[in-house]
């Protein structure tokens, strides 16, 4: 099989089911099957376009009446490490931030404790251990996963991202749901951002920013952060 074409893509439309984001909504979808050796360029491309992976496929929103769903990526020349960043590294420097592409139990564990706590009315809390293995380990594209643990290797947070051609996107993170005042979210991120200054990759996708939503207020807290408008990027400096 050759390379395959965005104009080549088959197309297709989802039936309306609740919104993950917004209670009382429904939600309807746009997707395209990613299922073959192809799909890290269709991956790159379609999420330069405002699509978001989940598992074998990508989507994006296509709903009635509603377009609160932004795709939002982080500048990473331009993202400036503010104070309240520097304490957050600070507060956070006896862990180290590590590739685990491998799987273990640990990470499954800490998973549902997240799930439980965090979203404890989502549909991620039923992922079985094959489900989350499947999810986080046998993607068909190129992903990474990092891993934050202290000196004896405690787990305290996991990220997946899926390598781009221009940076990386985050398709899931979760980390210890009991340390709050950690900021171990943010602790993830921030170290993602950095690692990615070092090697100068140009971009962090982080999927949708909905202002209705309070779990997505922290996409819109970065610096340099941009939303995708009307097929364009648009820089929103703060």
């Amino acid at each position: 099989m050759g390379t395959v074409k965005l104009n080549e893509l088959l197309l297709k439309s989802s039936i309306e089911f609740p919104c993950s984001y917004i209670k009382g909504k429904l939600e309807k979808r746009v997707y395209v099957s990613i299922a073959y050796p192809e799909s890290g360029e269709i991956v790159s491309e379609l999420t330069r376009k405002g699509f978001r992976r989940n598992y074998n496929h990508m989507y994006i929103p296509s709903c009635r009446d509603c377009n609160s769903c932004i795709s939002s990526r982080i500048n990473i020349k331009e993202f400036v490490f503010t104070k309240s960043n520097k304490r957050n590294l600070r507060l956070n420097k006896d862990l180290t931030l590590v590739v685990n592409n491998n799987y273990n139990k640990n990470r499954y564990d800490l998973f549902k404790q997240y799930c439980k706590v965090r979203h404890s009315k989502g549909s991620m809390k039923t992922m079985t251990e094959a489900e989350f293995i499947g999810f986080f380990h046998k993607s068909i594209n190129k992903t990474i996963t990092y891993d934050l643990v202290d000196s004896e290797n405690k787990l305290y947070g996991s990220i997946l991202l899926d390598i781009l051609k221009d940076g990386y996107s985050a398709v899931y993170s979760f980390f210890d749901p009991n340390l709050s005042k950690r900021g171990l979210g943010k602790n993830l991120i921030l170290r993602i951002i950095k690692n990615m200054k070092e090697k100068k990759s140009p971009y962090l996708y982080l999927g949708y920013w909905v202002k209705e939503s309070k779990n997505m207020n922290y996409k819109s807290s970065y610096n340099n952060i941009e939303y995708y408008r009307n097929e364009n990027w648009i820089s929103i400096n703060s």
